[in-house]
């Protein structure tokens, strides 16, 4: 990880870092926003928390742990939630930077625009269907 940043030039480094994470933020509040439209307000609160913690299960050292793999395989659980994992397609060094099978940086961004773009698309659905109710017009 150190090595990664430490050939990375530092305002490079540093927007990609925040374009990441402000991807994983979007898509987040879109899953939020779908559910909150088609489910209710608790149903949005509670996918958020869903997928915040769905992103935080998916670590390497977490199911090296949970599932005792041994180290040979730790390699190829580190590149599959690489790819699985939300939260690690946010993460700079969970990147391939031409030495493993992890995402590119690029991938991840078109993967981000992608269910970026399919949650705009949900969301215009669900608005469609969505009652309105106006509150504290009376008088």
């Amino acid at each position: 990880m150190v090595k990664n940043l430490e050939l990375s030039l530092p305002y490079r480094c540093t927007g990609v870092i925040f374009g990441l994470m402000l991807s994983y933020s979007i898509v987040l509040v879109f899953i939020m926003l779908v559910f909150n439209l088609t489910r209710g307000g608790s149903a949005g609160i509670v996918s958020g928390f869903a997928f915040s913690v769905f992103g935080l299960l998916l670590k390497p050292d977490t199911i090296q742990t949970v599932l005792q793999l041994p180290d040979e395989l730790f390699y190829k659980a580190n590149v599959a939630l690489g790819w699985l994992s939300p939260l690690n397609q946010a993460t700079y060094h969970m990147h391939n930077f031409g030495y493993d099978l992890l995402p590119r940086l690029w991938q991840s961004f078109a993967i981000f625009g992608s269910l970026i773009g399919l949650g705009y698309i949900l969301a215009l659905i669900a608005i469609r269907k969505y009652n309105f109710v106006f509150t504290g017009t009376e008088g």
